[in-house]
């Protein structure tokens, strides 16, 4: 036999492999080839769901002739490497992969049960944090093959979204846009949107998506519930430590005409807001611009547009105005200590007095987040939408260094699943795990890891934890003290 005919039949044989082993899966653009990352977890990666221009909306990518082989990850969108971001970095032990980056980044990750599994599942969409400054779907601790693998009937997504200033400049002249400012917002949209119009080819269930972030992916999914209160795509949602509708945490800001001006002198571009200088603002190279962006200690946030952020959320959130789906909603014990023992908070040569520390890091917690969580399960609960609340709580010595404990290799396992039940069935998935429904007046605060019960749950009353939240004269009072001790 010629050498061609024994190729083609090699190209041939590969294709229906792949298809019969749900390798080759068919999208709107096209097919998309992934890859086994294990016997029984199948794995897309880098899957463009969207592209724009710079400070352009999203549109769907066009068709592709050639399948699309989705075997490693797309460019990280453009990080702010700022002096605190990498001092944040170091102290938490967050690698920094050494990832590419670009402004071509929008793209989808995707973990799915091979085809001798059950299909139809679940799907669990991760939206990553970083302040809308940085963050990456190519981070390890983000894989979802761990979860796929040890658990059935679901599926895990995550994706990249525009950051700082290419996601939310804060240019006058867009100020009047019909579709929104928030660029990496309206990204999330389009990947919700992308992930429903094709995950059932992938093995998911487009009529059982739930989202899930952590801190600035945590404020996000509680902006999609308000920002989409008649969405009918998303079942439910997990938030993780940032919650909008419980507090002023992460919400919008006006349009910063001043910040954005002044870095386009800094660029070259002029002070003067106009067409002139948005086009300048377009041409500069990406990189020249996001290290401007450091250079001159500029802060690019999400602002009030009225179409992805409001400016009135809490009388939204009051009224009911807000997506009304299951909801599990937690933060951290000790969440703000880093941020008060790093470097950058402290004043010059200070040092670090336990007592004034740990009182302001326990303030800044229940401020920013333990009472936030709080009223976010509250005003699901007095809107009779299931809703369930814990408290992360747990401490392990282990460093990067040191291997895991079997405490805390048990607590992930358990807290895996229960995130898995609710995935699966948001209205009773935590009830049939043993989980309460939230009331503030009974034992129903989920309490991880703690000193009772170190590889599991204890329950306790939300609103002796939260005695102090409605003290807000009082805190006020208290963190002002703390703030004079901390000054020099």
């Amino acid at each position: 036999m010629h050498i061609l005919p024994l190729l083609l039949l090699g190209i041939w044989t590969t294709l229906v492999v792949s298809r019969n082993s749900g390798l080759r899966v068919q999208t709107q653009q096209g097919d998309v080839v992934g890859s086994f990352v294990t016997p029984t977890v199948r794995q897309f990666l880098g899957i463009p769901y969207a592209v724009a221009d710079r400070w352009e909306a999203p549109s769907l990518p066009s068709p592709r002739q050639k399948p699309f082989k989705a075997d490693h990850f797309g460019d990280s969108c453009i990080q702010t490497n700022s002096a605190f971001n990498l001092k944040f970095f170091k102290l938490t032990g967050f690698v920094v992969p050494n990832v590419t980056e670009s402004e071509n980044c929008m793209s989808v990750n995707i973990w799915s049960p091979s085809v001798d599994r059950k299909q139809q599942t679940a799907v669990m969409i991760w939206i990553h944090g970083g302040g809308f400054q940085f963050g990456t779907s190519n981070f390890p601790t983000y894989d979802g093959q761990f979860f796929v693998r040890d658990h059935d009937d679901v599926t895990i997504v995550t994706f990249n979204y525009r950051l700082n200033v290419f996601g939310q400049p804060n240019a006058p002249q867009l100020a009047n846009s019909t579709t929104g400012v928030n660029f990496g917002l309206l990204d999330i949209d389009a990947a919700i949107q992308w992930v429903h119009d094709n995950i059932a080819n992938f093995g998911g269930d487009p009529e059982r998506m739930i989202l899930f972030g952590q801190s600035t992916g945590s404020a996000v999914v509680d902006l999609y519930t308000i920002a989409h209160a008649d969405d009918k795509k998303v079942k439910g949602v997990i938030e993780h430590s940032g919650s909008v509708s419980g507090g002023p945490l992460l919400g919008g800001v006006p349009n910063n005409a001043a910040v954005w001006n002044g870095l386009a002198d800094a660029v070259g571009c002029g002070t003067s807001a106009d067409d002139a200088q948005l086009a300048c603002m377009k041409r500069v190279p990406a990189r020249a611009l996001e290290d401007a962006v450091v250079n001159t200690d500029s802060n690019f946030w999400v602002v009030i547009d009225n179409i992805t952020v409001f400016g009135d959320v809490a009388s939204r959130v009051a009224a009911g105005n807000f997506l009304k789906v299951p909801l599990l909603v937690g933060s951290t014990q000790h969440e703000e200590d880093i941020f008060v023992v790093a470097e950058e908070l402290l004043p010059p040569s200070s040092f670090a007095q336990p007592l004034v520390t740990e009182l302001s890091a326990d303030l800044l917690t229940y401020t920013g987040f333990t009472c936030s969580a709080g009223v976010a399960a509250l005003v699901r609960m007095n809107a009779s939408v299931p809703a369930w609340r814990y408290q992360y709580q747990a401490i392990f010595p282990n460093t990067a260094e040191i291997a895991k404990t079997p405490e805390e290799i048990a607590l992930s396992n358990y807290m895996q699943s229960a995130w898995v039940a609710f995935a699966r069935d948001p209205q009773n998935g935590l009830t049939d795990f043993g989980w309460p429904m939230y009331d503030p007046a009974s034992d129903s605060l989920i309490q991880l890891g703690n000193f009772f019960n170190r590889s599991g749950a204890t329950f306790g009353r939300g609103d002796q934890l939260d005695f102090v939240c409605s003290k807000s004269d009082t805190l006020a009072t208290i963190t002002a003290l703390v703030n004079n001790l901390l000054s020099p």
